[in-house]
Order: C-alpha cells, then structure tokens, then sequence
C-alpha cells in the first residue's frame, strides 16, 4: 500500500517506473555523456555555453510544483560527441499519490571544426533540435521568445518538450500518473511547458 493508504494501480504504477527508466536510459545512451575515447571537445569563442549547466540550475521551486515529494535519482555529467551534456531526473515513485518520473537534459553543443566551414555551436543546437523532435510535435513560444517543440507520441501519460538557446539544448521529460491510471496526455503537455518555461527563465 502507498504512503497514502491507496493501493489501486499497481501495475500502472509499475509501468511508470519501467517508463521512467526507459527515459534516463534512452537520454544517457542516446546523449553520449562519456566519449568512448580520445580527448573531449572544446568550446569555441564564440560558443556561450563553455559546459552543460549542472542539475542544481534547475530549481528546487520548479521540481516541487512538477513533482511534489520528489527526490533526485540520477545525476550525471560529461562529454559527449561535440559538447558537454548534464543528465538530471527526479522521481516521486513511492513518495506521492499521483507518482512521475521528470527529467531534465542540458546539451552544450560546441563549434564544430572537422569540416571544411565551421559550424558554429547554435547551428549545432539547432540541427541537433531539428533531429530530435518528431514531425508531429507541436510548436510553443517559451519567454524570452524561445522557441519549443512538445510532443507526447510515446506511451500514455508522457510527454517531452525540447528547445535551444544559444548554443545549450535542452530537454524536459514528463511520465506520470493519476489516479489509477496513466496521466492526461494535456496534463503531461502543460507540465513541461511549465517547466520549460521556468527552465528558460533561469538559464
């Protein structure tokens, strides 16, 4: 039985976590956070992010009112292929009534001069959000007149949002639940709007 005294759900609540697992997985595999050999890139002059920020730039205020009685579960960093990436997620599995797994990626994406023309480190966070977000995402207007792309095409009760500045990708990730099943898709959205927009306040 929950700390709440609820016990509905337990395979739904078991599919969060095989969810959430699933994310942090997925975005450290998928992410490159540790080059499998030679020297780490560089940033260039130019590029405003020198490192990916670390997961105490993402408040503890922003996790609370995604997440409320959340506690941190994976916290890594390091380089990856042309940057830097910081790998952040907190889960409330265990802790709430309504449990979620949230995560928070930051890609700094350096100037990249294997080529004949350089490419500089923003062109590179915007080609590498251009690859990552599907076709049928949805554009939102972050502050700052950021851009961002949400999505919620994976299992029920998920959604992702991505977008960049200068030159620092940045990713949020929502699976959650509700009652005895899985959280409303606009609820999911709504929520790493919210975080996003938060995000893009402090960055």
């Amino acid at each position: 039985m929950s700390p709440s005294g609820r016990s509905g759900g337990p395979l739904v609540r078991g599919a969060v976590i095989v969810c959430g697992a699933a994310l942090v997985s997925a975005a450290a595999i998928g992410g490159g956070l540790v080059l499998a050999g030679g020297d780490p890139d560089v940033p260039g002059a130019d590029d405003v992010h020198t490192t990916a920020p670390d997961c105490a730039a993402v408040p503890a205020s922003v996790v609370d009112e995604a997440l409320p009685d959340a506690v941190p579960e994976t916290i890594e960093s390091g380089p990856r292929p042309g940057g830097d990436t910081a790998l952040c997620a907190w889960t409330s599995l265990g802790t709430a009534e309504d449990p979620g797994v949230l995560r928070v990626e930051f890609s700094a994406l350096f100037t990249d001069t294997s080529g004949e023309v350089p490419v500089a480190g923003t062109e590179h966070a915007e080609r590498a959000l251009t690859a990552l977000v599907p076709r049928t995402s949805d554009g939102v207007r972050l502050p700052s007149d950021v851009e961002g792309h949400v999505w919620t095409d994976g299992a029920q009760g998920t959604a992702d949002l991505a977008f960049y500045t200068d030159n620092l990708l940045v990713r949020v990730a929502y699976s959650g639940v509700s009652g005895d099943g899985p959280a409303d898709r606009e609820d999911a959205r709504e929520l790493t709007v919210r975080v996003a927009e938060q995000l893009v306040e402090v960055l």
